[in-house]
């Protein structure tokens, strides 16, 4: 089972694909399920596709950074505690965001 790499116009369009990943946080707002029961989801948001270049001596940004402004997200298979219905589901619902062809994937990991 291969991780989805997911991408839509803006957060609210994966939210009403996928809300078998949504859930309450402590404070009671709403919140991504980042460990899950199917899954485990890297919510991503905006992704820097070529990082600002900045001038040592002074500071300046001398060439912006290069940001695809839409919402992106990584779901992986939760395969210790994996249900594949579930999962099945959750694939079937992504498949309209689901980008095929990743040349250079990426992925912020948690400390």
């Amino acid at each position: 089972m291969d991780t989805l790499h997911l991408r839509a116009d803006d957060e609210d369009a994966l939210i009403t694909a996928l809300p078998m990943l949504r859930g309450v946080g402590l404070d009671g707002a709403p919140c991504w399920l980042i460990a899950g029961p199917s899954c485990d989801a890297d919510v991503i948001g905006p992704l820097t596709l070529t990082p600002a270049v900045v001038d040592p001596d002074s500071g300046e940004v001398t060439v912006p950074a290069v940001v695809d402004e839409r919402f992106h997200i990584n779901v992986d298979p939760a395969e210790h505690r994996f249900d594949p219905a579930e999962w099945e589901a959750i694939v079937a619902a992504a498949e309209p965001f689901t980008l095929a062809d990743i040349a250079n994937p990426r992925r912020r990991f948690q400390a």
